[in-house]
């Protein structure tokens, strides 16, 4: 665990200075340092892990009496944390993708979902960002199981700032919530943001040919190089941060299809379930007729273990893949509907 640079800026009023003084954290280290600062403002904030602390965790070192590991028990973990939140605790658990939201799926949906415990189920090595550990250990069908469940709020931050702010507002929040975060990559987005809301979309950019939607701190990097990429070929992009995935921002959806001709999602997630399929739900939902490009990780598991940057251009998560892909179906014309066929009343 890295510590933080003592340059004076505080994280929980000045969170742009803070990580301008800690350049070299990633969303993962940026996430405890930030619990672990709220916590010096909210006395009901308990931390439970999954074998991931020690090594001056900034929580264990600043609130011994409100940190638990309980080593590699995620099932465990959840239970614990549901019957804390039960007598008025606000519970973080704290552990990898794949294990919090598959192996102790059943707790969280029995236990966090079902009877709406105020748990933030907060959860490292989102996509393949596990990458040489191979397939056990990625987790690319997470946001389509958990946005799946009654009830459950799904963030998804884009970058250290927004990760400070998601934990923020998780605290504020009464009610199960899902955080997702990646490994080691660090991500500062040079991006103007007006507070965090839960629900509510940030509009990095505008544009007028297409409408990329994105979420994490992978999709969101790449929509924003693939719309600089596609400036240079004379095509417009609007650019939408999706944070939360569910409650989805509907309207963001349905503004960026009025003011485009070709909806994008970009995700580090099977290109099922996830944000393709909720901004697929929204346009069919409401009508829309759009076309929708689902670009994000391929429905399969990786054979070989490798690099992150390997496996994501493995998978045309890259801008220059992403925003050949998008020309290519721009000069593409589009199908014509066929005339529906009549039928004879017998």
């Amino acid at each position: 665990m890295s510590e933080p640079q003592t340059g004076g800026a505080d994280l929980a009023s000045d969170p742009v200075a803070w990580l301008r003084e800690n350049p070299k954290l990633a969303n993962r280290q940026v996430f405890r340092h930030a619990l672990a600062r709220f916590a010096e403002q909210e006395s009901r904030l308990i931390l439970l892990e999954a074998d991931l602390g020690g090594g001056a965790d900034p929580f264990e070192a600043r609130h011994k009496s409100r940190y638990f590991n309980l080593g590699i028990c995620e099932a465990t973990m959840l239970d614990m944390a549901c019957g804390m939140a039960h007598v008025g605790h606000i519970v973080f658990a704290h552990t990898f993708a794949p294990f919090g939201a598959m192996r102790a799926c059943e707790q969280v949906r029995l236990g966090m979902a079902y009877p709406q415990a105020n748990v933030k189920l907060v959860c490292d090595y989102g996509g393949v960002s596990g990458a040489f550990f191979g397939p056990t250990h990625h987790a690319i069908e997470d946001l389509a199981i958990l946005r799946a469940m009654p009830g459950m709020t799904v963030f998804s931050p884009a970058d250290g700032l927004e990760t400070i702010l998601a934990t923020r507002a998780m605290i504020d929040h009464h009610g199960p919530v899902y955080m997702r975060l990646g490994r080691n990559r660090v991500s500062r987005l040079d991006a103007q943001r007006d507070g965090f809301a839960l629900g509510r979309a940030h509009c990095f950019r505008e544009g007028t040919d297409v409408g990329l939607i994105a979420h994490g701190e992978v999709g969101v990097s790449v929509a924003l190089e693939a719309a600089g990429r596609l400036e240079g070929q004379g095509v417009s992009a609007r650019v939408v941060n999706m944070h939360t995935l569910k409650p989805l921002d509907e309207a963001a959806v349905l503004e960026t299809a009025e003011r485009t001709r070709l909806l994008v999602t970009l995700e580090e997630h099977n290109i099922l379930g996830g944000l393709g399929g909720a901004v697929c739900e929204t346009v069919c939902a409401h009508g829309l007729g759009r076309q929708v490009l689902r670009i994000g990780i391929q429905d399969r598991y990786d054979p070989l273990a490798g690099s992150h940057e390997s496996l994501l251009l493995g998978h045309g998560l890259d801008g220059a893949a992403v925003s050949e892909r998008i020309l290519s179906s721009l000069s593409r014309p589009r199908p014509v509907a066929p005339e529906p066929v009549a039928t004879r009343r017998t």
